[in-house]
């Protein structure tokens, strides 16, 4: 368990673990009181027993100061290392224990034929590089008359070398040594920080500028490069939080994102130098203060998915304020309906019984988006594209048989936002994002009609788990882009045709109307359609007056996560032209009417 955790649990227990440590003391006004770390009377000693700096502790006679750990470690006179494994011990936390052994047949090097830095290998580590002689000996590096050896020293025992030619890279002296990080013999036992780099001498450079430091010990890179951290994962377990300073190329970068995922993202935290790298900092004489803002200023590697709530300052500005009609939402051309809006980044489902018109209605509203700008792909996989676009033609023209000349200009009108998917028949859901995600970024595509959702390949009735996976499919797809998918989907077959469609009334899995931003049931009122038939054969004018004044259609806002449209609302319907309008009938055109305009050719296109 790492120092964070066992950091944690000591605060959870801080007045039991202060008194098990300080039993000689006396509480005072929040305090615990007592003369020294070694126990003596007195009260120069105040340790915090509760609130968030529990354990906090200062001792005004000598000015040492820090947390339970620092406080356990002073008290017992042990190193960090041994103060964690005592901690453990008392917390009751066992060490990992795992049945396949670490292969330790590593091959012992011998000691380095060296001595310390002298002549032109000493000029060159101090001159060139930079380093001072406190530095060198801290490392205990050595030097022949062409080579500099790094030893690799944990524990007081040599367990790898490596050697660096003044024209070469450094390489092991011994093949099969074991391999751990460079530096642990200038680490300070009480060090909770540490910087991890990419090579030796750049360790040293961050030693000399103040810092706890090793290297790691072939380099950057991922994968097999770090084989390294199944011989060091314990020992880093000490270190609070662990600064990767790596080269600035694609090798260094690759190395802070395999290491911070494996030593743990909450602890680690990327540094950005000015240079290449520290030494290099060193060499161009970038100054103490200038490296430590750099440490102060290093980022985390979050997940990417984790974000802070100002990060999405625009986004939200824009859900307040918006600029364009896309971003605040189409809305459908029917009066009583101002509050009804389809927004990027969203899921509309639409469903009704058989026949209820759902996929008419849709049709009709999505005239109206395209007269707002909107631009559209139709997959309707249960009708012909001419099917679909006479439905749209008469909508948009406000006709029942136009003209040639009528039809031309409403197709042309249409042409310039609407995108049919030409194909009939099931299909499976990533040929269609496939077809969508292209009409997307080439056409800039931002409204998406799926008519309907069973027939999508490899989805049966019954086979619920299919259903699901498509429904999440079809979403991440949708709410990870400036798009809005409209999904026409059936209502079960046992719902009462006297009522309006609602939440639990759609066909299927219940993850299909769980994952929708808005749910729109439609309710067609055969009854009064029969006795409209009725009054026009034997020619009541007054009762023919009173019924086409009545609703014919019902709209069940069932759902609408942004909870400014639910609520059920009355349409008619006029089966000349196939719109819907609320109140009074509506008679606009949706054409170019210069015929100048029209494109003959790339209508018939």
């Amino acid at each position: 368990m790492e120092i964070r955790e066992l950091k944690s649990r000591l605060h959870d227990r801080s007045e039991s673990v202060i008194k098990h440590l300080l039993p000689q003391g006396k509480q005072s006004s929040g305090e615990w009181k007592v003369g020294s770390t070694a126990g003596d009377a007195g009260q120069s000693l105040s340790v915090r027993l509760t609130g968030d700096k529990a354990g906090v502790w200062s001792d005004f006679a000598t000015g040492q100061s820090g947390d339970l750990i620092d406080l356990w470690r002073e008290v017992r006179g042990l190193t960090l290392v041994s103060a964690l494994d005592e901690i453990r011990s008392y917390l009751g936390v066992e060490p990992h224990k795992f049945d396949k052994p670490l292969r330790e047949s590593f091959t012992k090097p011998n000691r380095p034929q060296c001595s310390a830095p002298s002549g032109k290998m000493l000029e060159y580590l101090t001159h060139e590089r930079g380093l001072t002689l406190e530095t060198i000996n801290a490392f205990k590096v050595g030097t022949t008359d062409t080579a500099i050896f790094f030893p690799f020293i944990k524990n007081g025992e040599l367990t790898l070398v490596k050697y660096r030619p003044l024209d070469g890279k450094p390489r092991p002296t011994e093949a099969n040594c074991k391999p751990i990080l460079f530096g642990w013999q200038a680490v300070a036992d009480d060090a909770r920080e540490i910087v991890i780099c990419e090579g030796e001498i750049d360790a040293m450079t961050m030693h000399q500028y103040g810092y706890s430091s090793l290297s790691v010990p072939f380099g950057a890179g991922s994968g097999g490069k770090h084989n390294w951290l199944a011989h060091e994962f314990n020992d880093l377990e000490r270190f609070e939080t662990i600064y990767l300073c790596m080269d600035t190329d694609a090798a260094g970068l690759e190395a802070a994102d395999d290491l911070s995922e494996r030593l743990g993202k909450h602890r680690c935290k990327i540094i950005e130098l000015p240079h290449k790298d520290v030494n290099e900092c060193l060499k161009q004489s970038v100054t103490k203060s200038e490296i430590q803002d750099a440490i102060e200023n290093a980022k985390q590697i979050d997940p990417e998915e984790l974000r802070r709530a100002g990060d999405f300052y625009d986004q939200v500005h824009k859900t307040f304020h918006p600029t364009t009609t896309a971003e605040s939402g189409y809305s459908v051309p029917w009066a009583g309906f101002n509050e009804l809006r389809f927004r990027p980044h969203e899921i509309t489902l639409w469903t009704g019984a058989s026949g209820a018109g759902k996929s008419q209605l849709l049709s009709h509203a999505s005239v109206g988006f395209i007269n707002q700008g909107a631009k559209i792909c139709l997959a309707s996989l249960e009708m012909t594209p001419a099917q679909s676009l006479k439905r749209m033609v008469k909508q948009a023209g406000n006709v029942d048989v136009p003209t040639d000349g009528h039809l031309h200009a409403t197709l042309d009108w249409l042409d310039d936002n609407l995108w049919l998917y030409n194909h009939v028949g099931r299909t499976t859901v990533e040929k269609l994002l496939d077809g969508f995600e292209y009409a997307r970024k080439r056409y800039g595509v931002d409204t998406f009609i799926i008519d309907s959702f069973m027939r999508l390949a490899n989805i049966s009735v019954d086979d619920y788990k299919a259903q699901s996976d498509a429904m999440f499919e079809l979403t991440d797809w949708a709410v990870n882009r400036p798009v809005h998918l409209h999904l026409v989907a059936h209502a079960r077959k046992g719902q009462d045709s006297k009522d309006v469609p609602d939440v639990e009334a759609v066909k299927g899995t219940s993850e299909i109307g769980a994952n929708a931003f808005l749910i729109i049931g439609v309710w067609r009122n055969r009854k009064l359609e029969d006795e409209l038939i009725q009054a026009e054969l034997s020619g009541d004018s007054d009762e023919i007056r009173r019924l086409k004044s009545m609703a014919g259609v019902k709209i069940n806002i069932a759902k609408d996560r942004n909870g400014e449209s639910e609520g059920k609302r009355p349409l008619s319907f006029d089966k000349r032209t196939f719109r819907y309008y609320s109140g009074h009938l509506d008679t606009s055109e949706y054409f170019k009417r210069d015929t100048a305009e029209v494109n003959l050719v790339q209508v018939g296109g």
